[in-house]
């Protein structure tokens, strides 16, 4: 108890208290919208989505931390160069086992995407990342809703809404259209009914990134496989000289390799777009305790899925170099 009562802790104690009665109190954050597609993100006469701008900012991450690594090499590592190292030397051993005398071919390409996919999957847990942006009210054309919206436009000139075109309005903005009653209303709340578009999120929240991923992973399988064997890598899935038993095991291995497209796509879309509704519905609900332990095992199968597709993409590196004939 006498702890407490000390002023090193107390006073910081009743600032946090006092900036969390403020918060609650007076200000209301809306939480960003929770949907599969990424926002669109206006940059005057074109838009981006914010996942592509996410995927940007985790190549700039990878790049800046592979120049922190190595400008200033020392034969006795420390700091990021010390990390790097352990990882890089941890996860090569691991190629060797599985990859062979291939894994210095492979080991480049897989340890490019398990840092990409690190990063893209960390960069969620950064304040700010996927709750700085601004509000958008979502009204379907036609409606009631739309009519006062376009009359809004018409009565309030900086205030534009999003019928079929972006828009950046200011919370005020919409504060003053509000007591207008030309905007709809949250009838539980009495506040304008608007999302918060954020400018960032998480990259493998896009199913649009997976796929491409997985895209590039699985045409690195075919090349990798016609550098080792020639032609004859496309023998497995055009088996003419088993008779119909290959022909049938042929098209098997076809459907094995489209297989790995989705399996490789879905797996890393769907748990981190899981663990993202997870942290947003929850900080929803408990805003300042339940979160935590969830956001350490989101933290987790973010790193999780990065191994998991750096695992996969080797085996299925050193599987295409393999020959299926016989006489090997």
């Amino acid at each position: 108890m006498s702890r407490l009562l000390n002023p090193r802790v107390l006073v910081p104690l009743l600032v946090v208290a006092v900036l969390i009665f403020i918060s609650l109190r007076f200000f209301s954050v809306p939480l960003p919208g929770i949907q599969l597609p990424a926002e669109q993100i206006s940059f005057g006469a074109f838009s981006l989505p914010n996942t592509f701008l996410a995927t940007l900012l985790a190549d700039v991450t990878v790049l800046a931390l592979a120049f922190a690594a190595t400008r200033k090499m020392s034969l006795v590592p420390s700091g990021i160069q010390n990390v790097m190292e352990w990882m890089v030397e941890g996860l090569y051993n691991m190629a060797e086992d599985i990859g062979g005398h291939n894994a210095r071919k492979f080991f480049p390409w897989a340890m490019t995407i398990f840092l990409l996919v690190l990063v893209a999957n960390w960069w969620e847990f950064i304040p700010g990342f996927d709750s700085i942006g601004y509000l958008e009210s979502h009204v379907a054309p036609g409606t009631e809703e739309d009519v006062l919206t376009h009359f809004a436009v018409e009565q309030y000139g900086p205030i534009r809404t999003i019928v079929n075109e972006p828009y950046t309005p200011t919370y005020e903005e919409y504060h003053e259209a509000h007591e207008a009653h030309v905007l709809p209303t949250n009838e539980a709340t009495g506040k304008p009914v608007a999302v918060l578009v954020p400018f960032l999120r998480a990259a493998t929240t896009d199913l649009n990134f997976t796929l491409a991923l997985a895209l590039s992973t699985v045409l690195l399988v075919q090349i990798f496989g016609i550098q080792a064997l020639g032609l004859g890598y496309f023998s497995k899935f055009l088996n003419f000289k088993g008779g119909a038993m290959g022909f049938v095991v042929g098209l098997f291995e076809i459907i094995s390799e489209l297989s790995r497209i989705l399996s490789f796509a879905f797996r890393l879309f769907g748990n981190i777009f899981g663990g993202q509704v997870l942290l947003f519905v929850l900080t929803f609900l408990v805003p300042w305790l339940l979160p935590v332990p969830f956001y350490g095992l989101e933290i987790f199968v973010g790193a999780i899925q990065a191994f998991v597709f750096f695992l996969l993409t080797l085996v299925f590196f050193s599987g295409a170099v393999v020959s299926h004939d016989e006489h090997h």
